[in-house]
């Protein structure tokens, strides 16, 4: 078991890593100065597998399953949490607990940070994605038609408990989009980290805590520079510009969000090479490590027009338009503009292969 802090101004996340911590969520939450949570939210998928055990467990006032899928990450579900929590009687002194992937705890984030202006939040994350990625450093939120996460806060989570033995019963499709993020905060800070994805590697390996740990570091440490995304954060995006337009535009139906966070991985990778800031080398291998992952949902048929009017609706834009981040030999560069002549050429390339 691992143990990380990370201290914003906005509070601090404790965040655990290790093997079976689902069966002593009693303890952690004691051990963490956290009161029983009232509510325990999950999904349809999770809750047979962990969510109603934990209910059971700690006896909430109000348990909950989202529907599961990205397309129901919205307001409707939003305010159909806070209205139940608020009906039975949650105080401002109470907490709640998230169990399951990303769009679980940015969704009962997202409702905690609203509901008599903030409850605490535990997360439980049980995908690789989530554990690395949506429960760490206080980003909740919902989707819109405009575009993905227009509606969230920054809310970190009191307490992050990221029970490795959860992979054991994820899909190989959702473990390969999860690497997706390892690769992108491995590119972004710990480029050693690259050795360690493996979609193959056995779940009982330890291999799995080291994975997960270092990555969380990587975010960590980005996270307690910048919270609100306004400068150093912004690393954070790398291939999820593309990504998120990806996903809009196929009405988040086709892709897991891994998946097209790889797309945008390859593609910025391709922007670079072409801009001169990063060498065929190392665009080589930020690719090859995206390629072993595996196949991706085609993008051949989407229309490049409807990406770009996409892109331009992307919540990052400021008055000169949307600050691309494109990856370097030794990190990444911020605030790269794209235009679309460029963004159709290397549409074309990676759609064709």
């Amino acid at each position: 078991m691992e143990r990380l802090t990370i201290s914003t101004g906005n509070g601090s996340s404790h965040i655990v890593v290790g093997r079976g911590l689902l069966t002593t969520l009693p303890r952690l939450i004691a051990d963490a100065e956290l009161p029983p949570p009232k509510a325990v939210v999950s999904n349809t998928t999770v809750g047979p597998l962990y969510g109603r055990d934990l209910a059971t467990a700690l006896e909430p006032e109000d348990y909950f399953e989202l529907p599961d899928g990205e397309e129901y990450k919205v307001w409707p579900q939003v305010e159909g949490l806070c209205t139940g929590w608020l009906r039975q009687g949650l105080h401002r002194s109470d907490c709640i607990l998230a169990v399951g992937g990303g769009v679980v705890t940015d969704t009962a984030g997202f409702a905690a940070s609203i509901t008599m202006r903030g409850l605490r939040w535990i997360a439980a994350p049980t995908t690789l994605l989530a554990m690395v990625d949506a429960s760490v450093g206080g980003k909740t939120g919902v989707n819109l038609d405009q575009g993905k996460n227009l509606l969230g806060t920054f809310w970190q989570p009191s307490l992050v408990l990221a029970d490795i033995q959860t992979l054991t019963t994820l899909p190989g499709r959702e473990l390969r989009a999860g690497l997706a993020e390892v690769i992108k905060s491995a590119w972004i800070g710990d480029r050693d980290l690259l050795g360690l994805v493996d979609p193959e590697r056995p779940i009982s390996n330890p291999l799995w805590e080291e994975l997960v740990m270092r990555t969380i570091r990587v975010k960590a440490r980005i996270v307690e520079e910048d919270e609100r995304e306004s400068g150093p954060r912004k690393a954070l995006n790398l291939g999820h510009t593309l990504g998120h337009a990806l996903e809009a535009v196929t009405d988040y139906r086709r892709f897991l969000h891994g998946e097209a966070v790889a797309w945008g991985l390859v593609a910025a990778g391709r922007l670079a090479r072409l801009r001169g800031i990063m060498s065929d080398d190392a665009a080589d291998r930020l690719e090859g490590a995206v390629n072993g992952l595996g196949s991706l949902p085609p993008i051949d048929d989407l229309d490049p027009e409807r990406l770009l009017e996409n892109l331009r609706r992307d919540k990052k834009r400021d008055d000169g338009g949307v600050g691309w981040v494109l990856p370097s030999d030794d990190g990444v560069v911020l605030d790269q503009r794209v235009s679309a002549e460029e963004m159709k050429r290397v549409l074309r390339e990676i759609s064709t292969g």
